[in-house]
């Protein structure tokens, strides 16, 4: 409602999930380090060579890939303080109201020393406008826009403004112009080393038969998701477990179990959904 205490739904969190929670993708990781990490715990060192320290990322790829670990992760390693806001939050039915809770956000931002500010599913507040667009968005749009130009990096403060997408496609491309979401950061299905960390991860403490073979099911998971494979490992669990409810003896989680969940799961990210990222990867290099 009008006048809500910012407090209500600016959230601050501390996360606690570092890169090395994080399964495989070391050239994410790396590229992560470069643009994000090592501005900000080596500022006399970027400033020297010209580096800008925060600014606007864009943390881009299929749904279930992690893009909000990775977002945590970061908040983390910067030790800074992490504001998750969706866009439902910020806009708001009551004209002006959109504007004051973008300034009131950056504000709460700009009271802690690190600050990274991560919105998830960011096209739906940054899409490509057009002449249906609601006149809110045409004025929260350049509104975020001057808030990521205008923050005083020189103040010994530091601020990262962390975008999510699964549909980079859709986003305005002003959102894409220098000192803005510039930084695009690709974070693809998991590679052959993640999806055997995803699957130690997710069978790790559950009861395992001896017939296990994870490195079968690396290969038979190629094109699956992090949110394929955790779901596959919940599903194989659930066998077992109802054959126990049901009266059976209770017994350890087969390869056989697994096989048989996958082979009734789908992936959740199609080829032709993979050829757009693609695409789009090219396009915006």
């Amino acid at each position: 409602k009008p006048g809500a205490n910012p407090e209500d739904w600016i959230v601050r969190e501390r996360p606690t999930v570092r890169f090395d929670d994080i399964a495989g993708l070391d050239d994410v990781k790396a590229e992560i380090k470069l643009k994000m990490l090592y501005p900000f715990n080596h500022p006399e060192l970027a400033a020297r060579y010209g580096i800008d320290v925060g600014g606007g990322v864009l943390l881009w790829g299929p749904p279930g890939t992690g893009k909000t670990m990775f977002a945590k992760a970061i908040a983390c390693e910067l030790d800074a303080t992490m504001f998750v806001i969706s866009p439902a939050q910020l806009m708001s039915k009551w004209v002006g109201e959109a504007e004051q809770n973008v300034r009131k956000l950056f504000d709460a931002a700009k009271q802690e020393t690190k600050s990274v500010i991560f919105m998830d599913e960011v096209e739906a507040l940054v899409p490509r406008r057009s002449g249906q667009q609601s006149t809110v968005m045409q004025r929260v749009v350049p509104q975020i826009l001057q808030e990521i130009e205008g923050f005083d990096r020189k103040a010994g403060r530091a601020l990262l403004f962390l975008g999510a997408t699964n549909e980079p496609w859709s986003l305005d491309p002003a959102m894409m112009r220098p000192g803005r979401l510039d930084a695009k950061i690709y974070v693809p299905l998991p590679d052959a080393p993640a999806r055997l960390r995803l699957f130690e991860i997710y069978l790790g403490k559950r009861p395992l038969a001896d017939d296990l073979d994870l490195p079968a099911l690396v290969d038979l998971t190629a094109g699956y998701s992090g949110a394929d494979i955790k779901a596959i490992c919940e599903r194989s669990a659930r066998r077992p477990f109802l054959e126990s409810i049901e009266g059976g003896q209770p017994r350890s989680i087969h390869q056989a179990d697994l096989l048989a969940v996958l082979a009734e799961t789908p992936r959740s990210v199609t080829t032709k959904e993979l050829e757009r990222f693609e695409k789009w990867r090219i396009e915006n290099q």
